[in-house]
């Protein structure tokens, strides 16, 4: 066996499989150009469309594979390209798209509560912790909290996190996500929009049958 056959054998180590997470699929060709041109891999890299919406991003190293994935969320036209290492022999079904990692700011916590333990209750309240970003004043935090968290983007966004101090005192923390795609107000979810929400649907359908007059 030739180097190449075997580097074309073992290529599925630096592969990751990847599914744009919207009901309106983008143009895929235009997205597929986009992230070459931001990624700025060592090697090429290809893209291989499967069934069901899932797509194989084929790195030529593991190397790039790792610093892409790193860097997640990819975000094409304000839609989350969601980005999961490739597993070899594992059904498409079973990869959990769903839960993808965001970088995220909660505001209004005291100083005396930016700690470790504060981060932790927080990011485990949100989703599962994945990082936490110490840079500010000093090594501390001076005017909030920066964590990334991976979580379920089929669920509502929460918008708040509530903390309790020893005295009882009860804070209310205020979240802020960086590079967060595209979502609709009304339910918090992403990849919805007006048209597809059936929880505006049902509200307009309900405030059809229950009108409430002015004065």
């Amino acid at each position: 066996m030739s180097t190449r056959d075997v580097k074309n054998a073992r290529g599925f180590e630096s592969w990751a499989i990847g599914k744009i997470m919207v009901t309106e699929s983008p143009n895929r060709e235009a997205m597929y150009r986009v992230f070459k041109s931001l990624w700025f891999t060592k090697e090429e890299v290809d893209f291989v469309e499967l069934r069901k919406g899932a797509v194989i991003v084929k790195f030529g190293c593991l190397e790039d594979r790792s610093r892409i994935l790193n860097l997640t969320p990819w975000l094409f036209d304000r839609c989350l390209f969601s980005m999961l290492p490739f597993e070899k022999g594992k059904a498409i079904d079973t990869y959990e798209f769903w839960m993808a990692p965001f970088w995220l700011r909660v505001y209004n916590i005291p100083i005396k509560l930016m700690d470790r333990q504060t981060t932790l209750d927080i990011g485990n309240a949100i989703g599962e912790q994945v990082a936490i970003d110490w840079k500010d004043r000093n090594g501390g935090w001076t005017e909030f909290i920066r964590i990334k968290v991976k979580m379920n983007v089929l669920n509502p966004l929460r918008r708040v996190v509530k903390l309790e101090d020893k005295d009882g005192t009860e804070t209310i923390g205020v979240l802020k996500y960086e590079r967060l795609p595209d979502f609709y107000y009304e339910c918090g979810k992403i990849g919805h929009t007006v048209k597809m929400c059936t929880i505006n649907k049902e509200s307009e359908v309900m405030s059809g049958l229950n009108p409430q007059f002015g004065s």
